[in-house]
């Protein structure tokens, strides 16, 4: 016990005082209380119970202690957890009961001594609202972080510096302020300081006042409208006259003024026009940009607007020449779009001159080399050399766009599985990193939320090999999709055993035996659903392994006859068994095409269909990779990837597309 004391009071003795209004006494006084404040609290006692129930069964006491303020029950249970890993909660629930309480040390030393957990941050994020609602400014200044601050702290923070003579505070400030949305009320201080300092422009009301109008926040735009002299406001006047009516803008004599503020009018103009009339909304802005050499950011933000609408209102020939001209609007995601267009039409010779567009990185990809190959034999039959050779260097890379290569050339896919084996003692240490103690008995005991905060802190002090240990680590404790997330942050993308693992194997055969699907296309959907976290709980209420809507499931039940709550999703076998039964269903639909079943699962039947009636007859990879939502376009190729990655890990290979497939036209 006298060993744990000093070690404490040690730490302590080392820990920065939060501000200088700490006399020496006081802090002495206040180590010495928080000494005495440990023996019953903080340090454990030697004797104290190692048995993990037993230590849950008392930790649980001890909390439910602390919330009445009955600490000599807290204490009790306090002295019997021994080694437990949850502890540190214990202690931040302490501190943050009432903050008011606690000297800055007794914040300090838990921060020091967690700063390997989200609790750490947590508690100096609440004392520093603390500090600030009791307006203790010389300590909140001392405490605060950009990390952890609200817009009201942060505008504090700048107003506190501005006062002491920190002129960068007013930067900072400008950089705040030019945003399309209200601050908050706390701002107000310091933005009137500001505006009543050397530091002010005009320029600054300008700015955002555009700013506003374009995100259509009209009654900010009228507050920054009044914030400017007369002499801006001829030009206000304007933009309000082009929101309103738009067409204004071909009345070029009404804008003839060469200066910047009125490049911006006709910019704001143009781009509102577009959105009604772009090819009119084209043709007026090349008229005006001949008669008159305009700001390079202007020029840019009002050529990808026209792109954006052009390209809505599928004016692709437009589209492509303003691209084409204009080297430094190309945005890959609107050059996507537009191949997706040729795609859809089929305008292979655009497909092979779009390409050309896209930065060289995105050229160089797996998708775009694909394409290019494709499309080339489609235009020349001397181009074929060429697209084998492509097809071949793909085809020895584990992914999509590789194993429909390889499918062209009939070589077998590359599946480069690492399968690293690790030092048992090189686990055992890491087991007993006190962060993934504590995520692992978070876990265990069903606190998800805390277990994977504690988890994301861990991995971000884990080197490349640690966060492989950590990932078999998680994988043996049934912690799958940790696992998987372990081996996407340390990118490990060839540890397919842990990436991809065959979790809850006994469910997944049961399911296949019953609809005769194949176990590797339900491990694939499972895996891509919820990456095998059986309690998952999507934004729009999906839930479990397989990701099933309560109303998709209570359908398939019924049809079924299969006793179902709404709960009953988080169990495995009953969420693999009525995810498989729909997956089934929606391959009788589709007479067996896992292409079409795979984007229903995820995007619903209606626009499956829908999207079908629009198509008129595409082959499979068009169809693939037209598909309008891009979430789907990934979940139907990740699906038909993984199936192939989960075959080869039965030891039952197969192909990714079968020849019923290849030959479907969608």
């Amino acid at each position: 016990m006298k060993l744990a004391i000093s070690r404490r009071l040690f730490a302590l003795l080392l820990t920065p005082r939060p501000t200088t209004r700490h006399s020496a006494a006081r802090v002495l006084c206040t180590i010495a209380g928080f000494a005495a404040l440990t023996l019953l609290a903080l340090t454990p006692v030697i004797a104290a119970s190692t048995n993990i129930d037993q230590q849950r069964y008392h930790y649980e006491l001890a909390k439910s202690a602390l919330k009445k303020g009955d600490s000599d029950a807290y204490a009790r249970h306090y002295a019997k957890l021994g080694d437990y890993p949850l502890i540190p909660y214990l202690d931040y629930s302490r501190l943050r009961k009432d903050l008011a309480k606690h000297e800055a040390v007794d914040i300090q030393a838990f921060i020091s001594r967690y700063e390997d957990s989200y609790l750490a941050e947590n508690l100096r994020r609440r004392y520093l609202e603390h500090l600030s609602a009791k307006k203790q400014w010389p300590d909140f200044l001392y405490w605060y972080d950009d990390r952890l601050a609200s817009e009201a702290m942060y505008c504090k923070h700048l107003e506190l510096r501005a006062n002491s003579g920190d002129v960068n505070a007013w930067d900072e400030l400008a950089e705040l302020w030019l945003q399309s949305r209200s601050l908050d009320k706390a701002c107000d201080p310091v933005i009137k300081a500001w505006r009543n300092s050397e530091y002010w422009r005009d320029d600054y009301a300008w700015q955002r006042f555009l700013l506003s109008m374009e995100a259509g926040q009209r009654s900010l735009a009228r507050y920054c409208a009044s914030l400017l002299p007369k002499s801006y406001q001829n030009y206000v006047k304007l933009v309000q006259q082009l929101d309103a009516k738009p067409y204004l803008i071909r009345n070029h004599k009404n804008y003839r003024s060469p200066t910047l503020d009125m490049q911006q009018v006709i910019g704001f103009g143009i781009r509102r026009y577009a959105k009604q009339h772009p090819l009119k909304a084209l043709e007026h802005w090349q008229r005006y940009e001949s008669s008159r050499i305009f700001n390079t950011e202007i020029i840019n933000q009002t050529k990808i607007a026209l792109v954006d609408r052009l390209m809505a209102k599928n004016e692709l020939e437009q589209v492509h020449r303003l691209l084409a001209n204009s080297p430094s609007i190309r945005q890959s995601d609107t050059i996507e779009h537009l191949l997706r267009r040729y795609l859809r039409e089929q305008r292979w010779a655009d497909v092979v001159a779009g390409i050309q567009l896209l930065p060289q990185e995105k050229q160089q990809s797996d998708r775009w080399r694909y394409w290019n190959a494709r499309a080339s034999t489609l235009l020349s039959p001397t181009a074929i050399e060429d697209a084998q050779k492509t097809y071949r260097e793909l085809a020895a890379k584990r992914s999509f766009y590789g194993f429909l290569a390889a499918d062209y050339v009939g070589v077998d896919y590359e599946l480069e599985d690492a399968d690293t084996q690790l030092d048992t003692a090189i686990l055992e240490a890491l087991a007993q990193k006190p962060a993934l103690r504590r995520a692992k008995e978070l876990w265990l005991t069903g606190r998800s939320n805390e277990a994977y905060a504690e988890w994301y802190y861990a991995m971000n002090q884990l080197s490349a090999r640690e966060l492989v240990a950590a990932g078999q680590l998680a994988n043996s404790w049934g912690w799958y999709d940790r696992a998987i997330q372990a081996m996407i942050a340390g990118k490990q993308w060839d540890e397919l055993g842990i990436r991809f693992p065959l979790a809850y194997k006994e469910h997944v055969m049961n399911a296949a035996d019953t609809t005769q699907l194949e176990p590797a296309l339900i491990f694939a959907v499972a895996r891509q659903e919820s990456a095998m976290r059986a309690k998952a709980k999507s934004p729009v209420g999906a839930r479990g392994l397989m990701q099933l809507m309560p109303a998709t499931a209570r359908q398939t039940a019924k049809k079924q006859g299969i006793p179902h709550r709404t709960e009953d999703l988080y169990k495995p076998d009953h969420n693999i068994k009525l995810g498989s039964l729909y997956l089934d269903g929606l391959l009788d639909q589709y007479q067996g095409n896992r292409i079409l079943a795979a984007a229903a699962y995820n995007a619903g039947p209606h626009r499956v269909k829908r999207w079908r009636e629009s198509s008129d007859g595409l082959p499979f990879d068009v169809w693939i990779e037209t598909i309008p939502f891009k979430e789907t376009r990934g979940y139907v190729q990740n699906v038909l990837t993984y199936a192939v990655i989960y075959g080869y890990r039965m030891g039952e290979p197969g192909r990714m597309i079968t020849q019923k497939e290849a030959n479907s036209l969608l």
